[in-house]
């Protein structure tokens, strides 16, 4: 624990390497990825499998979403803590309190002032757009390397320690989730889909237009045939063009 908490502190991040612009990304991408989960939920043309199953259960036991989804990434990072600190850093706590409640102001707000949608046109136009917030605020989150989300960290233990791919890790714990949230009736849909097929390729696009760019990251910054970003300089990890950790 203290080998975590010696990483996560900030006054060490911001004198890193790129540290003020990091963490200001990492800020960024969590408001923006709690803005992208209330589009999509507004749409209600489903959301991805992690939020449909803390919305399922949420919703059946009667506590808000924020708070039900920041209960269950404190347990998932007390597993992950226990398995692989690498993981760890000042953005998963972040990530952890942060995107629920975030979603919450904003769906707030919409049941306050905006109409149900009711046009498919206009469900499928906010569908599209929480899938690309969706995207820009994962890119985001991953090139700042600052940590791994909860959730996203238990795909890449369950590879660590299995001789599973990371990517049927991945499809494991989303179609648990999945499965779950369809089961409790929650918000479960073509989004859900949409987003297990197409969130990958759009990370990356926004990895090489965007938050590339905003670190300047070189060329020189990948590895030659894997292609991953070198972020070890200053504290961070090896991050794939599609956001997975190289170990």
């Amino acid at each position: 624990m203290a080998e975590i908490l010696k990483q996560m502190q900030p006054k060490t991040i911001w004198k890193s390497e790129h540290g003020k612009r990091r963490v200001g990304m990492m800020f960024f991408s969590i408001l923006l990825m709690g803005f992208g989960i209330s589009v999509f939920s507004f749409s209600g043309m489903g959301v991805d499998p992690f939020t449909a199953l803390n919305m399922s259960v949420s919703a059946k036991i009667g506590v808000s979403f924020g708070f039900w989804q920041m209960l269950v990434n404190a347990v998932l990072l007390l597993i992950v803590a226990r398995f692989s600190k690498k993981l760890i850093n000042l953005g998963t706590v972040i990530n952890m309190v942060g995107v629920g409640y975030v979603c919450d102001f904003f769906t707030a707000l919409y049941a306050r002032f905006l109409p149900e949608p009711t046009s498919l046109p206009v469900r499928l136009g906010l569908m599209l757009c929480g899938v690309i917030l969706l995207s820009l605020s994962a890119s985001l989150f991953f090139t700042a390397s600052l940590g791994v989300g909860p959730y996203d960290a238990v795909g890449f233990v369950l590879h660590d320690r299995t001789p599973i791919p990371y990517k049927w890790c991945r499809v494991l714990t989303d179609v648990v989730c999945t499965g779950i949230a369809f089961l409790l009736s929650g918000p479960v849909g073509v989004g859900t889909v949409v987003t297990a097929f197409c969130m990958g390729p759009i990370v990356s696009f926004f990895n090489a237009h965007v938050s590339e760019k905003i670190l300047n990251a070189s060329p020189d910054a990948f590895r030659p045939t894997v292609h991953f970003y070198d972020f070890t300089r200053f504290g961070g990890a090896y991050i794939s063009v599609n956001g997975h950790f190289a170990s």
